[in-house]
């Protein structure tokens, strides 16, 4: 290494109060005689020699790198009572750049009780993000630029994130950290000395062997749960690990201690917190290595860590890859330790340790985004919900009914629902479609093949947690029972959740299930036991959050009989998971689709929202369109007004206002958690000892004072909304949202919280100390400390009197009011004295000390409750829930009315108010120049000007009315088929959620139901055939379609042989056009099937035109297609499929050869059609006509 560089990096790890000097003393490249002359050279002499020095530090530059490329970077840590986390990097460091370990400044700074302590090496992590943020430290002597290499890898192990601007590096002194984690047993390592840590050391260059991997009741075979089940048994628990008992007496006190823990959550990664870092240890330090890009710390066991202010960053990025993540804090201090250890009578081996608890258990679907979590700044994390889902089935024959249970714990909300399914399972499809949950709870060995099939290929990449029956997954009578606990719902079933009120027993004077809801109460049960196990269930069930999902897709009875549009109100059209995936609805699916359709599927395309609940909202909009005749209208005038000039200007100053309201449907779950008294006094993380906990209670404010601003906000909202109706004309549903008579008054509320506390101290300080007057408790309590103090003077003053002499008190903390007299003075018996100084004598008297004691308890009343003030100022917060859930809601749907109208107005597509006829007889739907919203954008937003027209081509489509309610679309491959059919479906949905369409117009009749069957998909997963999923789409149809439906059905029957497909395809095109009478676009490929249905009035011929040049019947290679991408009446000649297969880049040969063998099956099929003919006029009895063909043959 140069001189140079070793100086830079010393100066840098330079321990204060040495010299730079005395630390290069010993180094080989410094000089040794440094009191010598120094030598005199000519200019060009020391341009030599400096030239010469430049070309040895390149080459020992290079020689470094190469040694650090070939050897594996360790750092270590030695731990010492004293020691300082600079000093310990510094050892290190330089320890790895000599090359040896550890190095001779560290072990200087062991003391003997530390040696004896200490039976290993413990070795922080080196951190390695891919580009660094920020700066290790402001005052540090060196810029990133300047460091020389291993320094400035270090440097980087600890950069601070941008989303962390407080993360802080230092380390605490190390009387804080549970040294017993590191070392040996004592009394072993007194027998045991080490020769030299590099023996106990893996192999590094070859196989790394950890200590975990040689563990016996870790291979795969041998383990057992902590009811010694093998792996192999039925009820085997994967969440539990038998741990021998030898083997756990082998184990020092915090190794004993994380072995318990994790026996106990061995499907977890314990992130085991050591004073000021989370250390992960064997199989989870594994993980941590191959996900977090950390290194191995120094020992036989596997070993990896981080600090606490990291903990955010890499437990999302753990969940994020699909592991559970239990946080391990500790709740003592080593001081706490020390005192019990004094107390206790026996001292058993786990009392040599500080107590650890599990305080949480994150997993992907059930993020809550608390303080400690936040990993941008205090934010609320993305917008997309991201819930867990239960599902219980109970099969009766082919009846299956299904009691789904999902929660959303970013904002608490359940949703339940109770069904009987088709065979198909279609309302189970949907149900996952619309939710897209990210992690699946299932009973163990009670669901049948073929959901257990739809839930593996609907949701292939989500987590799947197969929970074993009543122990963990709750039967219906356990589960009411357990709601009804005192920190649950309580067992006055009549403050419960109307939700869950109607599934139970009227009857029943204790609360009970209904029969028939056994399914709904289990699935809810399996979610609360999984939020137990997560240690977030009471902060859930007591936001009392329980809405129902109604999943039902058959309504043609219903429909049937209800006249006018009382049919319609409180209706929803109704979108399967098949037609959600088909018309590519939302960004993503069950089956992975590339980046593309996501980024243009219809949700995206309309997104215009500004705030993450407005976005989640417009989700369910598109998932769930209404049908309901009044709710269509109002959104359509409100758009309609967004679009006027009082209305845009109102859209502008609105939209600018919605950028600034944070996520508050999530922090009003977060300010709920944060105000529980169980939070406080009995949550594991009430007792946890957090390094950084000023700076989670600064967040926790944080997040309070954002969500006022928040609101504060909307209350701007609502007022300009009230001058912008002032000046012009208003309109109905905006009124009832935010109109000043409507919108529930929260001014008094926000006042009050204004002037509740000083904000800007308690968001510097992380604690809220209430105004007098705000919280009667305290000031009752301040006012009793003030009572007792007045009492203690009162006292003096008449002890001034008695004594005729001055009284003063004198003393601070348990020695504070004694009362101080003149030395001379002669007292009674009733003074006790105390203590002396020259010409002063101090005395306490019986009164005296009881009015200290109550003034002692007075004080510890009020310091208990100014401690526990931020807490009920959250309580206080959370008791106006209603009103705040009331204002979010109400400014979701002012957003999602403006995305829609922003759309609208931006889209650079002609649109047009759709017109609804509820009344009508017969079902219709008539589309004048309509484009498809998502594609005609795509087109504009790829040429980068949306001022220009679009170069999509827009169609007409007709159904129902006048005209036939089914079209026969035929076409050239590739001419638009599909497109026109996706095209009208989603300006159906368009128009359902209440928004404008791009078209010149459009009238129709509401649509109950869209059916998709389109594309070749198999379900390999469930054993089912290309072929196979053709006919069981086109069988729902069948069954499950009424007239108000919209049937979309693409190339029927192709997935088999054509005879076979042409007359599928027939049949059931006769049985939507003659007998359910739906609108239908049913494209097709079978010009056979165009001359069976051609006389058929119900059926409308049309096809996509194109245009030929060089038409060629010799060689189709000649010929040049042109697609117009235009719906025409008549049939299409011929799908040119030879032209696609070389628009596909197939040879010329190889078409020209399928062209010759096209040819040669016409002509056969021609021949046997003729044959089949005259067999008919023979079996007729025709021979006169029989005769006449087979001469003119």
């Amino acid at each position: 290494m140069s001189a140079q560089r070793q100086s830079s990096l010393l100066k840098f790890f330079g321990t204060p109060g040495r010299k730079l000097d005395e630390e290069n003393a010993d180094s080989p490249s410094t000089p040794k005689a440094r009191s010598k002359k120094p030598e005199v050279f000519t200019p060009k002499e020391a341009r030599s020699l400096k030239k010469r020095q430049r070309d040895v530090d390149e080459e020992e530059d290079q020689k470094e790198d190469e040694l650090r490329r070939t050897k594996p970077k360790r750092r270590v840590l030695v731990s010492s009572d004293d020691e300082d986390f600079e000093e310990n990097e510094q050892g290190s460091k330089k320890g790895d750049e000599e090359n040896i370990t550890p190095p001779k400044t560290s072990t200087a700074l062991m003391t003997p009780k530390t040696k004896k302590a200490f039976g290993c090496l413990s070795v922080r992590p080196q951190l390695t993000p891919s580009t660094p943020k920020t700066k290790f430290g402001e005052d540090s002597a060196m810029t990133p630029m300047s460091t020389p290499g291993l320094a400035k890898s270090f440097i980087d192990s600890f950069r601070k994130d941008e989303s962390d601007n407080e993360m802080d590096t230092t380390i605490a002194s190390m009387c804080t950290l549970d040294k017993t984690i590191y070392m040996a047993d004592g009394e072993r390592s007194t027998k045991k000395k080490k020769k030299n840590d590099e023996d106990d050391l893996p192999e590094i260059d070859g196989a790394m062997v950890y200590d975990h991997e040689k563990f016996d009741f870790l291979k795969r075979e041998n383990l057992r749960d902590e009811r010694r089940r093998l792996s192999s048994d039925p009820d085997y628990d994967p969440t539990t690990l038998f741990l021998p008992p030898d083997f756990l007496r082998e184990q020092t006190p915090g190794h004993s201690q994380w072995w318990t823990i994790k026996a106990k959550n061995f499907d977890t990664v314990l992130l085991f917190k050591v004073g000021k870092f989370y250390e992960l240890y064997h199989m989870d330090a594994v993980i941590a290595v191959n996900h977090l890009s950390l290194t191995y710390m120094r020992g036989k066991f596997a070993h990896a860590g981080f600090p606490e202010s990291a903990y955010g960053r890499f437990a999302d990025q753990l969940v994020s890859r699909g592991f559970k993540v239990a946080r391990i804090e500790q709740t003592e201090t080593p001081e706490q330790l020390e005192n019990r250890t004094k107390v206790a009578k026996k001292k058993e081996k786990s009392d040599k340790v500080v107590r650890r608890e599990l305080c949480r258990v994150t997993t992907s679907g059930t993020k809550t985004y608390g303080p400690i979590d936040s990993i941008d700044g205090g934010m609320t994390g993305e917008a997309t919900a991201k819930p867990l889902i239960a599902i219980k089935q109970i099969s009766n024959g082919n009846v299956y009914t299904y009691g789904v249970c999902m929660i959303d714990t970013a904002v608490g909300q359940f949703t339940v629902a109770h069904f009987i399914d088709d065979e198909y399972h279609s309302s189970l499809r949907t149900l996952i479609a619309s939710f897209q949950p990210v992690q699946v709870l299932i009973e163990r060995n009670s669901m049948s093949a073929t959901t257990r099939a739809i839930i593996d290929s609907m949701l292939s990449s989500v987590p799947c947690e197969q929970l074993l029956p009543k122990s963990q997954f709750l039967t219906a009578e356990a589960t009411v029972k357990l709601l009804c606990g005192v920190n649950y719902l309580g067992s006055d079933a009549s403050t419960w959740p109307p939700t869950l009120r109607q599934y139970l027993d009227s009857n029943s004077t204790i609360p009970q299930p209904t029969n028939g809801s056994s399914a709904l109460w289990s699935a809810l049960g399996a979610v609360i036991w999984f939020l137990q196990r997560c240690l977030i269930d009471v902060d859930m069930l007591t936001m009392g959050r329980f809405e129902e999902y109604d999943p039902r897709l058959e309504l043609k009875n219903e429909l049937m009989s209800v006249p006018g549009e009382e049919k319609w109100r409180g209706r929803h059209m109704v979108l399967d998971s098949v037609t959600l995936e088909n018309l590519n609805l939302l960004p993503s699916g069950g089956n992975a689709r590339d980046s593309t359709s996501a980024a243009y599927s219809l949700l995206n395309v309309v997104n215009r929202c500004a705030t993450s609940f407005g976005r989640r909202l417009l989700h369910e909009w598109v998932c769930k369109p209404t049908c309901d005749p009044e709710t269509i209208r109002k959104r359509q005038d409100a758009i309609e007004w967004l679009h006027g000039a009082f209305g845009n200007e109102f859209a502008e100053k609105a939209n600018a206002e919605l950028k600034a309201i944070p996520d508050l449907a999530r922090l009003l779950q977060k300010i709920h958690t944060l105000g529980l008294k169980y939070r406080a006094e009995e949550h594991p993380d009430a007792r946890a000892v957090m390094f950084e906990g000023p700076k989670y209670n600064r967040r926790k404010i944080k997040d309070l004072l954002v969500t006022l601003r928040g609101f504060e906000t909307t209350r701007r909202l609502v007022d300009v909304y009230d001058e912008c109706r002032m000046e012009g004309e208003s309109v109905a549903l905006l009124d009832t949202l935010i109109g000043v008579e409507h919108v529930p008054d929260i001014t008094e509320d926000l006042k009050h919280f204004k002037v509740a506390f000083n904000h800007e101290k308690a968001e510097k300080d992380g604690i809220i100390v209430p105004k007098p007057g705000l919280d009667q408790e305290y000031d009752a309590a301040v006012e009793n400390v003030g009572e007792m103090e007045k009492q203690l003077e009162k006292y003096r003053r008449k002890q001034e009197k008695d004594n005729d002499c001055k009284v003063t008190y004198i003393g601070t903390g348990r020695n504070r009011y004694q009362m101080e007299f003149p030395e001379k003075m002669k007292m009674s018996h009733r003074y006790e004295l105390s203590s002396k100084r020259k010409g002063f004598a101090r005395y306490y008297t019986e009164d005296l000390r009881e009015m200290i004691d109550q003034l002692g308890k007075a004080e510890e009343e009020r310091d208990r409750l100014q401690a526990d003030s931020t807490r009920r100022v959250f309580a206080d917060f959370d008791t106006r829930a209603s009103k705040w859930d009331s204002v979010v809601k109400r400014i979701a749907v002012v957003d999602v009315l403006i995305s829609l109208a922003k759309f609208a107005r931006t889209c650079g597509l002609k649109i047009c108010r759709p017109v609804f006829d509820f009344d009508a007889t017969e079902a219709y739907l008539s589309v004048e120049a309509g484009v498809h919203p998502c594609l005609a954008t795509k087109g504009l937003i790829s040429t980068g000007n949306a001022a220009q027209p679009s170069t999509y081509i827009p169609n007409d489509t007709n159904l129902g009315g006048s005209h036939p309610s089914c079209m026969l679309l035929t076409g050239p491959n590739m001419g638009g088929k599909s497109t026109l059919m996706r095209q009208t479906a989603v300006l159906a949905v368009l128009a359902h959620m209440g928004s404008f369409v791009p078209a010149e117009s459009m009238r129709l009749t509401p649509v109950d139901r869209i059916f998709t069957r389109i594309g070749a998909n198999d379900r390999i997963v469930a054993g089912q055939s290309t072929f196979f999923v053709e006919l069981q789409e086109t069988r729902l149809v069948l069954k499950s379609a009424t007239s108000h439906s919209l049937v979309l059905i693409d190339e029927l029957g192709r997935g088999t042989s054509t005879y076979d497909g042409t007359a599928i395809a027939s049949a059931v095109l006769a049985e939507l056009a003659d007998q359910l009478r739906c609108r239908t676009l049913f494209s097709t490929h079978y010009h056979t099937l165009c001359t069976r249905v051609a006389d058929n009035p119900r059926v409308l011929m049309a096809h996509m035109a194109c245009m030929v040049e060089g038409e060629n019947e010799e060689d189709p290679t000649m010929e040049t297609v042109t697609f117009l991408y235009r719906l025409v009446a008549g049939i299409c000649p011929k799908s040119y499929g030879f032209y696609a297969a070389k628009l596909a880049g197939i040879r010329d040969e190889v078409v020209r050869n399928a062209y010759t063998a096209s040819q040669r099956l016409s002509s056969c099929t021609g021949a046997a059609s003729q044959i089949e003919t005259l067999r008919e006029m023979a079996t007729r009895g025709d021979f006169e006509l029989l005769t006449q063909m087979i001469q003119a043959l």
